[in-house]
């Protein structure tokens, strides 16, 4: 049984619920409204079952963030519109693939990758669910194969066997073409839940502060859609846990040091900027290892790891983002990461102003204006709700877990944070903007998830409390929840 005492944080949740769902409904349509009532009286009842759930079992914050990101993910997988996650279109097109066992894709010069296309009536009613299309609970995968622009062939296999198998299922089980769909996010949502339990389980520190990060609303979004995002974010919290391992150790073992710079080079390796999270390891005393000759091995192997990831972005994915699709946009904007920076070399100081007011005015844009969960799709009182989900983040950096690290360390951190949000920014300016162009494109909220959790480490304040891990978990709860409300509102 739940105390007297514990019931005030299932009031704080439902009227939290309440204030967002009122703000919300009054803010869009209503198409289907019997849906909208089902749907929210199940959201609610599933943030009461996590809020008491974290109650009752209050020292096992790794099974409480497993059950929110399984729960809140599932309702995203099939309440979220067809291929409406940024990109979900390709991360699609590569699944399949993947789910044949095309772990390379092989592209045909101005005809695109030769794959099936059964989804192809599902790009044809993108952003539109089953209640506007009921015809996708009857159609058959078919092997029909035809050409398709875009499969990302930039990133590396890995990213989409999760996906790939959950189509591989429906395939075998000749399930209607949603299944593949359902299937395929439902495979990336349990990697993503199950690589968060392990991370938030493993770490002797800051459990309740990753339990946060791996719920922000944008991470179960993408971790409960085809995207690769989902197994980025949660090697990046995987990462995270095993540098405070190593922080925290008397001795550090080999093997940590082994899984660190796995997890590191591989989400590198398909976003080049995160692989300087690596750097983080030159923070840990050398008496930490076990040897000073393990020391030094470590760091010029985190260091060597860098520089095959620049190389990898460079020379190889570089040039796969130049075929299919992708070289349409870049040819008719007047893309060209080589001409970028021959102005960049010839206008410096056009180019640095450009550089630092787009640092400095986009985050607005970034974060709140234009921060959606949907691919170029922006409803009434989002902005609204980002803004809320921004402040309680700021309020959570400033009372998450102190792990009493020097204020050198902390410096050395916000730097590296610094040199990875500004990799972030110009790697779009040479990728996706056009040559001269006055700002920055391409920019997303969600290219920032991997490297939030530094952030508390540098702010943190305060020691554990068990009162306010309890609010932490109902006010992500709340902004869960607001995802699903913005989905039920907008698409339904």
């Amino acid at each position: 049984m739940i105390q007297i005492n514990d019931k005030k944080y299932i009031l704080t949740y439902l009227i939290g619920f309440i204030l967002l769902a009122t703000f919300l409904f009054s803010c869009n349509t209503h198409n289907h409204p019997k849906a909208q009532i089902i749907l929210s009286i199940l959201t609610v009842i599933c943030g009461i079952i996590c809020i008491r759930y974290s109650i009752k079992n209050k020292d096992e914050l790794h099974k409480t963030a497993f059950l929110i990101i399984i729960i809140f993910g599932l309702l995203t997988v099939f309440a979220s519109p067809l291929l409406v996650a940024p990109d979900e279109v390709e991360h699609f097109a590569r699944s399949d693939l993947t789910s044949e066992g095309g772990l390379i894709p092989n592209y045909h010069e101005n005809q695109g990758y030769f794959i099936n296309n059964y989804f192809y009536q599902m790009i044809y009613s993108q952003g539109s669910t089953l209640l506007d299309n009921t015809s996708f609970m009857h159609q058959d995968i078919t092997h029909y194969k035809s050409f398709f622009t875009s499969v990302f062939s930039q990133n590396l296999f890995y990213v989409y066997l999760a996906q790939g198998f959950g189509i591989f299922i429906a395939k075998m089980l000749e399930l209607p073409v949603i299944f593949a769909l359902w299937l395929g996010r439902l495979c990336n949502l349990l990697l993503y839940s199950g690589i968060v339990y392990f991370a938030i389980k493993k770490t002797p520190a800051f459990k309740k502060e990753l339990l946060v990060l791996s719920c922000l609303p944008i991470a179960v979004f993408q971790a409960a859609s085809m995207s690769s995002d989902g197994i980025i974010f949660a090697l990046a919290i995987l990462n995270i846990s095993y540098f405070i391992q190593m922080y925290k150790s008397e001795i550090i073992p080999n093997k940590n040091i082994i899984i660190y710079l796995a997890t590191g080079v591989l989400i590198g390796l398909i976003k080049f900027p995160y692989i300087f999270l690596l750097l983080m390891l030159f923070l840990i005393p050398a008496n930490k290892f076990k040897t000073k000759k393990i020391a030094i091995i470590s760091k010029m192997t985190a260091l060597l790891l860098i520089v095959i990831a620049g190389a990898y972005s460079n020379f190889y994915a570089s040039k796969e983002l130049l075929k299919g699709g992708r070289i349409d946009y870049y040819i008719q904007n007047n893309v060209n990461p080589a001409n970028q920076i021959n102005y960049i070399i010839h206008n410096p100081a056009s180019a640095v102003i450009t550089f630092v007011k787009s640092l400095i005015f986009l985050p607005y844009l970034i974060f709140i204006k234009d921060c959606s969960f949907f691919h170029l799709i922006l409803f009434p009182g989002l902005d609204i709700y980002n803004a809320l989900c921004l402040i309680f983040f700021i309020v959570f950096l400033f009372l998450s877990e102190d792990l009493k690290m020097a204020k050198r360390k902390k410096l050395e951190l916000i730097i590296l944070f610094l040199i990875i949000y500004t990799s972030i920014f110009f790697i779009q300016y040479l990728s996706w903007t056009p040559v001269g162009y006055d700002g920055i494109l391409g920019v997303g909220a969600r290219y920032f998830i991997p490297i939030l959790a530094i952030l508390p480490l540098v702010f943190g304040r305060k020691s554990n409390s068990e009162n306010l891990t309890k609010y932490f978990i109902v006010f992500t709860t709340i902004f869960l929840s607001g995802m699903l409300l913005i989905i039920i509102a907008g698409f339904y």
